[in-house]
């Protein structure tokens, strides 16, 4: 009995075993960087189907249970090379290390349920969920729905700025690119955002890139309209219409946007003037005036693709501003101790800037690739002002101040760039050269007249090198800039070292720390180097100064972030310096007998600012619910020829959204933001909004509310903070407050989708170098 009972028992566990389960295990990497790869889809498959799958973890590593067997392994990533492979499990298998190739997956084959960062040691690798793509409708939409930590989007413009209020680099494909052009995009051919908080050299010193990637076409075409306009405040809009054709290896592209802008506000401003001759106060009360500004931009795109060999791309561009009330236009009355007075400051400008963009990208083998840039570009710029002070009834003054100036500016640009690239197993070298070459002609009329001719010149050529050790990444880079000014005979030359250097390193579980350090450079503009001398009142001159010297730039920057499923924490500080920079100046003339404010832009003694931001990011219910609180604080330092000042700001911005089923609600909060340059402080002041959209394959609606709890609308204040002419400028917009807007999308497209390359480089001129005599 106890030997039938043995075989029974023996007989289940051999049975058993021969059913066990087997640890199937290993790591998935990117074959570029050797990073980890996290979300790829794993499957196991046999004659009978599909018998297991999982996604690897946070640390890119990957454990399935399966019997012994013959079996196909499949692991599928977007934006990446599908990789099947045979597979025969005995006992505990291990894979080991599986690298995967990026490559041109199309958005449709892996659908993303739940958000994924890849992180990257130069670059986060966001590849957007299920809600946040049916919730967008358009780039910018689906990059407020990725909420990227330290990354600020203008609910009214859609302007994409840092937290330390610097302008975001956008790209398309690798190709810089305006934010009508991220409008323009239908977020479902976007494959992944990547972005580049620590850009190398070629980005020609960007604050962060965010690079779109995304699929295309070469039949059918599109057609997207889509527009915000306020209800409560119907003089401020954005309107935006794109349409795109594809043929064989062609396709045609136009986009135009409108932008206006149609408000009123009231200015007090209250200004001493300790003059030689004694001192003046000047109270001034401020009535509600007109800003009114049309700004519509129209550019037409023709690509020829030529499969992996090459590509021409020629871009024809005019932007157009039209401002009939001028930003700094004010109708007020001032009080001087027995004199009153009446003012009425207004300017009418506008401009057109054509261009023509014309870019060539040959690749050659063994990963090598030219690309070539020419840009040719005029400006053509009016603008009339009148300052007129008048003494009111009961004055014991009656004098009257006149100023009428007129501008007529032309400006021709020329930029060219070429870069060489080299790729190899875990080293990418990069060099190029970028020139830009520019003519000006601008003609001044009314209280000042002189014609001023000038010709300014930058080369800048810099080669770069990215290399990878295991866990640690650097970059080291070296440029050399040289700038030549020629006006009116007076030559300038000037020579500046641009190097850099970037470290990451990758602690593992979540871990990474970043480093960037570089040297930089900037050209005065045309405009500060005019020899000219502008009246702004009865006052005050601005006077050009045509012996300003380029500028160095240094800067430091460091980066600590965790990232885990739920929760993503992130201290980032920088440290900038500017040697000798170009910033205002105030000084007493005699001219005709009067004492005069001369604001005149000089080479400075130096300018240092850091800033600090820690952020905290909760993610949960698959990131269709996210807070985010990003304090921060700048320390900012002017230090003069003749002056030194220096300012704190500390603040916070915040905000949460919430996804589901094609709707999105959010809300945001970001208090003042402050800036110090030269002797001027501007304290901007705490914006909030929140609202509501809707999304539908084909079009969609919202509605938002900006300032709700606002009880005195938008107000700006500027301080002058000279020792001879201080001033507090405050700007109040009362109706900007409680603000409702709707904003509509609609979004069509047809034909078949296939791969198309993009351009790599852009450069765009829009500096028009006048010297303003506005206040």
């Amino acid at each position: 009995m106890k030997t039938r009972v043995l075989f029974v028992a023996l007989a289940i566990v051999s049975a058993g075993a021969s059913y066990a389960q087997n640890k199937v295990n290993g790591t998935v990497i990117d074959r570029t960087d050797n990073s980890k790869l996290i979300g790829v889809n794993v499957t196991l498959s046999n004659d009978s189907g599909q018998v297991a799958g999982t996604t690897t973890d946070s640390n890119g590593k990957v454990t399935l249970n399966a019997e012994k067997g013959d079996y196909i392994l499949e692991l599928s990533y977007i934006g990446y090379e599908t990789i099947r492979m045979a597979l025969t499990v005995n006992d505990n298998t291990h894979i080991g290390t599986i690298q995967m190739q990026e490559g041109a997956t199309e958005l449709s084959e892996v659908v993303v349920e739940s958000q994924a960062i890849i992180q990257k040691v130069d670059r986060q690798i966001l590849l957007p969920s299920k809600e946040q793509m049916q919730t967008s409708s358009d780039g910018v939409s689906l990059l407020q729905n990725l909420q990227i930590p330290r990354i600020v989007i203008s609910p009214i413009d859609n302007s994409v700025k840092t937290l330390s209020d610097e302008s975001v680099q956008l790209r398309i494909n690798g190709v810089e690119a305006s934010t009508s052009d991220v409008k323009a995009i239908n977020p479902k051919d976007i494959i992944r955002v990547e972005y580049h908080d620590q850009p190398g050299v070629r980005y020609n010193g960007a604050a962060a890139v965010v690079d779109y990637i995304v699929k295309h076409r070469d039949t059918g075409g599109s057609l997207m309209l889509a527009g915000t306009n306020g209800l409560t405040l119907p003089g401020i809009g954005n309107y935006y219409l794109a349409g795109k054709v594809h043929f064989g290896k062609s396709s045609l592209q136009a986009v135009a946007t409108y932008a206006p802008y149609d408000i009123y506000w009231t200015r007090t401003n209250n200004e001493t003037y300790h003059f030689l001759t004694g001192k003046i106060e000047n109270n001034e009360v401020g009535e509600p005036t007109r800003y009114k500004t049309y700004p519509v931009n129209v550019s037409l795109n023709y690509n020829w693709t030529n499969g992996d060999k090459n590509m021409l791309n020629i871009r024809l561009r005019d932007n157009m501003a039209y401002m009939p009330y001028g930003a700094s236009d004010r109708d007020s009355r001032l009080y001087q101790q027995t004199d009153s007075f009446e003012i009425h400051d207004h300017e009418n400008s506008s401009s057109q800037s054509p261009s023509l963009d014309i870019y060539y990208q040959h690749n050659l083998p063994h990963k090598q690739h030219l690309y070539f840039d020419v840009v040719g570009t005029y400006i053509n710029t009016h603008s009339d002002r009148r300052f007129l002070q008048t003494p009111l009834r009961g004055s014991a003054s009656n004098d009257t101040t006149n100023v009428l100036s007129s501008v007529r500016g032309d400006k021709w640009s020329l930029i060219g760039e070429a870069i060489y690239e080299k790729e190899w197993e875990n080293i990418m070298l990069t060099v190029g050269a970028r020139h830009n070459q520019q003519w000006v002609k601008n003609t001044y009329l009314g209280s000042t007249e002189a014609t001023v001719n000038m010709t300014t010149a930058e080369t800048y050529v810099f080669a770069e090198m990215r290399h990878r050790v295991d866990k640690f990444s650097y970059v080291v880079g070296i440029g050399v800039m040289h700038t030549l000014i020629d006006q009116a005979g007076q030559k300038q030359s000037n020579w500046i070292a641009r190097p850099q250097l970037t470290m990451s390193y990758d602690f593992g579980k979540g871990w990474f720390w970043k480093y960037k350090g570089y040297v930089s450079g900037y050209q005065p503009s045309l405009s500060q180097l005019s020899d000219i001398t502008q009246q702004i009142d009865k006052y005050q001159m601005r006077r050009g100064n045509p012996n300003l010297k380029s500028v160095m730039y240094v800067s430091n920057e460091m980066e600590l972030s965790w990232q885990s499923k739920h929760v993503n924490l992130n201290l980032w500080a920088n440290y900038s310096y500017d040697h000798k920079p170009i910033m205002e100046e105030t000084f007493e003339e005699i001219i005709d007998g009067s004492p005069y404010a001369i604001r005149m832009y000089d080479n400075q003694r130096g300018y240092h600012k850091l800033n600090v931001s820690p952020s905290v990011q909760v993610k949960l219910l698959d990131n269709k619910l996210m807070f985010n609180i990003t304090p921060f604080v700048k320390y900012m330092v002017s230090q003069g020829n003749n002056y030194n000042h220096e300012h704190v700001n500390y603040g916070v911005r915040g905000g949460i959204f919430y996804l589901l089923k094609g709707w999105r609600f959010f809300a945001d909060v970001v208090t003042a933001q402050h800036n110090l340059w030269g002797e001027t402080l501007t304290l901007g002041e705490l914006t909030h909004d929140i609202g509501i959209n809707y999304n539908s394959e084909h079009f969609g609606f919202g509605i938002m509310m900006v300032n709700p709890f606002s009880p005195h609308g938008s107000t700006t204040v500027t301080k002058d903070l000279s020792s001879l002419a201080p001033t507090a400028n405050t700007a109040v917009m009362q109706n900007y407050r409680q603000v409702l807007s709707l904003n509509f999308h609609c979004n069509l497209d047809f034909g078949t989708q296939h791969g198309e390359r993009g351009k790599r480089i852009n450069n765009e001129d829009k500096e028009n170098g006048i010297l303003s005599g506005s206040k």
